[in-house]
C-alpha cells in the first residue's frame, strides 16, 4: 500500500466526520423523515478515488452515492455508533465457508436478468433497524389494472435481518414481514421489468412500467409510464393493495406518460437527487429527461427532449456524470452516447464500441456504464466489441475505458470470443464489472482492479477477467492495463454469467472486499458448487482465509444489492431472485456469522 498523500487524509476526515454526524434513533418508529442511505441499481455506476476526489471535495454534497460509498469505504472501523462494544470484527477462524440463505420469499413474479431490487438503510449510523429498512422487489407480472386483492408486482420487505424456519437474526423473526405489496398495473399489460430507484428518505419509489405492444392479442399499442408511489404499509402476497393516481401522500402514485408507440425493457431510471430530476429511455431509442421526482410533481420535458440515438435500437440505463453534466448510455446497436444535460440541443456524441450481429438478438452494449466523476473516465462491456486482437484478425469481447469528455478510447480489454465466433449467440450478454476497494482509495496500487465475466478465447464458456490500472504520471487518469488475467468459471457454452456487485465491509477482518455475481447453469468449477447445475451465487473475498461460496440459486440470480456492514446477526445482506423461480432470496454476506 501506497503510503496515503495530505490532501488524501484529509478528504478521509472530511468523510469520516459526514458519517458520524449526529443521528436518529434507528429503532424508533417514527415517519421516514430523514436522509437514509438508498441502494440500487445505480450506486456502483459512480465510481471514485481518495485522491481525485481531495481534488473536488464538492461531489460529496453534490452526488449522494460518492457520499454513500465514501461513508461505508472510509469510516473508523467499529465505531461505537456501529453496535458498541459487543460488536467486534469477526475473525477468520470463525468465518463460514458457504453463503447461507437465511431466508426466501415465494413471489408472484420475478426480478428480470441484469435488473435489481433495492434496499433503504434507515440510519447508517446506528444498528440495522428491523421496522425501517426494507427491500423493494418490482416484478415483471401483470395483473388486472386498479384491481385490488390480486396478486402484487411491488414488494416490501422489513425484519429482514432475521431467519427461517426457527425465529432468529437481530429481528428475532421467522422470515421477513411484508411492509407493502402493491398491484401498480394501470393499463392492460403493464409491468415493472427495469429496476427500481428510492428517494433519500425511503418514502417513495421511482418506476417505469412498461406495457408490451399487442398484450395478450389485444391490440393496444405499447406504451411506458413513469411512476412515483409514495408508499403506505399494506397490502400482502396474495392480495394486493392498489396505489390511488394522482394524490399526494402514503399510498398515492402520480404517474407521467413516457412513449405512447414503445415499451421499455432495458432502461432503468437514473435520479439526479440535487436536481430532482430523472432520465430514462425508451425501446424505440429515446431518452426522456422528468422534471420533479420525489420533491416536487412530475413533468416531462419537452423540446428537444426526448433525445433520440438510434431510431428502433434499444438503450440501456442512463449514467449523470453530475460534475460535467454529461449523460452517458449505452445502446444495443454497440454505441456509447453522450448528452450534454446543459445544451440539450447539441446533437449526442458517440463512440462506436461493439456491433450487434443480428437485429437485437446479440446487443452491443447492455450493461449501464460505469463512470469515475472524479477521473473523467467510462467504462463499457460489449460482447460484439468492434476491436482487433492480434494475433487473430478479428473482433472480441472487450471491456472499453474511455475518456468522458472527450469520447475517446483510452485502453481496451479483450475479454475472450464472446459473440464474434461467426455465428450469433442469442443468449450471449455481458454485464458490468466491479471496481476492487484498492480503486476507490489509490488507483495506482497493485490491489486496484476491475472484474468482470467474459468468455473462453474460442467459445462461449464464462471465464474470469480481472484488470489492473496504471498512472502515466502526476494528477493524469487511472488507466486500465489493457492485459489482464482469467480464470474460468464453466465448461458449459450454454452457461451464461451476470455482471458483479463489490461491496466493501471494514470490520471484518480489518477490511475484507466482497464481489458477487451468478451463473445460470453448470457451477461444478467454483468451489463449493459441486452438484450445483441449475444456477447458484458466488461471493469471492479479498481475504486469503474467507473460502469463496457458492449458493445454489435456479437459473442463477438477477441484479444483486448488498445492504450493510454492521456486525448484528444476519444484518449485513445479500438481496437478490432467482431467475428461474418466482422467489426472493436473502443471504448473509460470506463470513459475517
Amino acid at each position: 500500500m501506497k503510503p496515503i498523500r495530505p490532501y488524501s487524509a484529509a478528504a478521509a476526515l472530511v468523510v469520516i466526520f459526514l458519517a458520524i454526524v449526529p443521528s436518529m434513533c434507528a429503532q424508533e418508529v417514527i415517519p421516514l423523515r430523514h436522509t437514509g442511505v438508498p441502494q440500487d441499481w445505480s450506486q456502483h455506476h459512480i465510481v471514485f478515488s481518495r485522491d481525485a476526489l481531495a481534488r473536488h471535495p464538492d461531489l460529496i454534497d453534490r452526488e449522494p452515492r460518492i457520499r454513500y460509498q465514501a461513508m461505508q469505504r472510509w469510516q473508523v472501523p467499529n465505531f461505537a455508533v456501529f453496535g458498541g462494544a459487543d460488536f467486534l470484527p469477526v475473525p477468520a477462524s470463525a468465518n463460514k465457508s458457504g453463503l447461507h440463505r437465511d431466508w426466501d420469499e415465494v413471489l408472484a413474479g420475478r426480478v428480470p436478468a441484469d435488473t435489481f431490487p433495492a434496499k433503504y438503510s434507515f440510519n447508517p449510523d446506528a444498528p440495522p433497524d428491523c421496522t425501517n429498512d426494507y427491500v423493494v422487489f418490482g416484478l415483471a407480472k401483470v395483473e388486472t389494472a386498479g384491481t385490488p386483492g390480486t396478486t402484487p408486482n411491488l414488494v416490501g420487505f422489513n425484519n429482514l435481518y432475521s431467519t427461517q424456519p426457527m425465529a432468529g437474526g437481530a429481528c428475532n423473526t421467522a422470515g421477513p414481514s411484508v411492509l407493502f405489496a402493491y398491484n401498480i398495473t394501470t393499463v392492460t399489460g403493464g409491468r415493472i421489468v427495469t429496476s427500481p430507484v428510492l428517494s433519500e428518505d425511503g418514502t417513495k419509489i421511482a418506476f417505469v412500467e412498461s406495457v408490451p405492444a399487442n398484450f395478450g392479442g389485444s391490440g393496444n399499442p405499447a406504451s411506458s409510464i413513469f411512476h412515483v408511489l409514495t408508499w403506505a404499509a399494506g397490502g400482502s402476497l396474495t392480495a394486493a393493495a392498489v396505489p390511488t393516481i394522482g394524490c399526494a401522500g402514503p399510498g398515492c402514485m402520480t404517474s407521467v406518460h413516457l412513449s405512447s408507440t414503445a415499451n421499455d425493457t432495458t432502461s432503468s431510471p437514473w435520479v439526479d437527487y440535487g436536481a430532482d430530476t430523472a432520465y430514462v429511455g425508451t425501446d424505440n431509442g429515446e431518452i426522456w429527461q422528468i422534471v420533479g421526482v420525489f420533491k416536487s410533481a412530475s413533468t416531462v420535458s419537452g423540446a428537444p427532449w426526448p433525445i433520440t440515438l438510434h431510431a428502433g435500437s434499444r438503450v440501456g440505463s442512463p449514467v449523470l456524470d453530475g460534475r460535467r453534466g454529461l449523460l452517458m448510455i449505452g445502446n444495443y446497436a454497440g454505441t456509447l452516447y453522450q448528452i450534454n444535460i446543459n445544451s440539450p440541443s447539441t446533437p449526442p456524441t458517440s463512440l462506436q464500441i461493439g456491433y450487434d450481429l443480428a437485429g437485437t438478438v446479440t446487443p452491443g452494449l447492455v450493461a449501464p456504464p460505469i463512470v469515475d466523476i472524479t477521473n473523467g473516465t467510462t467504462f463499457v462491456v460489449s460482447a460484439y466489441g468492434n476491436f482487433t486482437f492480434p494475433p487473430r484478425n478479428s473482433f472480441a469481447a472487450v471491456l472499453v475505458q474511455a475518456d468522458t469528455a472527450t469520447m475517446s478510447v483510452l485502453r481496451v480489454g479483450n475479454i475472450g470470443l464472446g459473440s464474434t465466433g461467426g455465428t450469433p449467440a442469442p443468449a450471449l450478454r455481458l454485464y458490468e464489472p466491479a471496481f476492487s476497494n484498492e480503486y476507490y482509495t489509490d488507483p495506482t496500487n497493485a490491489a486496484s482492479l476491475i472484474s468482470l465475466c467474459g468468455t473462453s478465447a474460442t467459445d462461449t464458456s464464462p471465464w474470469r477477467y480481472t484488470f489492473g490500472f496504471t498512472v502515466p504520471g502526476p494528477g493524469t487518469q487511472p488507466l486500465m492495463n489493457p492485459t489482464g488475467s482469467s480464470t474460468q468459471l464453466s465448461a458449459s457454452t450454454a452457461d451464461r454469467c451476470t455482471g458483479w456487485t463489490e461491496f466493501y465491509n471494514p470490520n471484518i477482518n480489518a477490511g475484507v472486499d466482497f464481489f458477487f455475481f451468478g451463473l445460470t447453469g453448470d457451477c461444478t468449477l467454483l468451489p463449493g458448487g459441486a452438484g450445483v447445475t441449475t444456477g447458484c451465487v458466488v461471493a469471492l473475498s479479498s481475504d486469503p482465509l474467507i473460502s469463496t461460496a457458492t449458493a445454489a440459486v435456479n437459473g442463477g440470480p438477477s441484479g444483486i444489492i448488498v445492504d450493510n456492514y454492521s456486525t448484528a446477526a444476519e444484518a449485513s445482506s445479500v438481496y437478490l431472485t432467482a431467475e428461474s423461480l418466482q422467489t426472493a432470496y436473502k443471504f448473509t454476506q460470506n463470513g459475517l456469522h
